[in-house]
């Protein structure tokens, strides 16, 4: 623009000779320009490209990473969960489960085997004396039957005496309550339902946790190589503060390692 308000002012028109000439060379300065932009993108790719690859490889001794490895690793779990799916279909089921219920000729077995056992008296001494210690009524004693209620008339009414506070009921017929009380909370603080599968279910949550922490520990260590690097470049950068003062190369290249380093 400046160049085009130079020539307005001028007192002659310029010759097509003298513009094809001024056309040359303002692209000509354009073309430099643009390769200057095209040599930083280029270094600054290349020093990205240089900064990831170390990181990767490591050093001496050390193992290469890969990249995508979440994507690999989120891969292998859901195989392995759906080979545990599979597997747990193809599985049999057991017998007498709640799943299946019994046919008539296992119910006529097991029948057949309860009968068996009550014939035996030495089972049969050893059933009656828990049923009596569970009852708390001694062996050979017949239970009493609980007594019907009474029609309550008016003339028969009694007034109930009233229990001291202090005294206390030490009466056998206490223990049986207690005792059912207690297999009643036995029988309430047991699980409802068991999982077959809980022990594979362990193994694949201590398999993943495993792989996580070592998923964690290559990061760790990336992280330090990158620090490495980061201190490289910036020795990298102090040395090339000297040579930037003389080309202007050098000087784009310390610009970019510094906004590397930044970022």
């Amino acid at each position: 623009m400046q160049v085009r308000m130079k020539l307005v002012n001028l007192g002659h028109a310029q010759s097509e000779e003298t513009k094809k000439k001024i056309g040359i060379g303002v692209r000509m300065g354009w073309e430099k320009r643009r390769g200057k932009l095209m040599v930083q993108e280029s270094c600054y790719f290349e020093w990205q490209n240089l900064i990831a690859e170390a990181a990767r490889r490591g050093l001496a001794g050390e193992e290469e990473l890969q990249w995508y490895s979440y994507n690999i690793l989120d891969e292998q779990l859901m195989k392995e969960w759906l080979e545990s799916v599979e597997r747990r279909k193809t599985m049999p089921r057991t017998k007498g489960s709640r799943r299946a219920p019994k046919s008539a000729e296992q119910r006529k077995k097991i029948a057949e085997a309860i009968a068996a056992k009550w014939a035996d008296p030495e089972y049969r001494e050893r059933v009656c004396a828990g049923l009596s210690k569970f009852h708390g009524v001694p062996v050979g004693v017949e239970r009493k039957a609980k007594r019907k209620p009474r029609a309550v008339t008016q003339s028969s009414k009694q007034t109930p005496k009233k229990k001291k506070e202090t005294d206390t009921d030490f009466s056998p017929r206490n223990e049986p309550n207690k005792q059912i009380e207690k297999f009643k909370l036995r029988r309430s603080n047991r699980p409802l339902y068991k999982d077959s599968s809980a022990g594979s279910k362990l193994e694949m949550i201590k398999n993943i946790r495993a792989q996580r922490s070592a998923t964690e520990s290559k990061k760790t260590e990336a992280i330090e190589r990158a620090r490495l690097l980061i201190a490289e470049a910036e020795k990298a950068a102090k040395a090339l503060e000297v040579a930037a003062v003389k080309s202007p190369i050098a000087r784009a290249s310390l610009i970019e390692t510094r906004k590397l380093i930044a970022e």
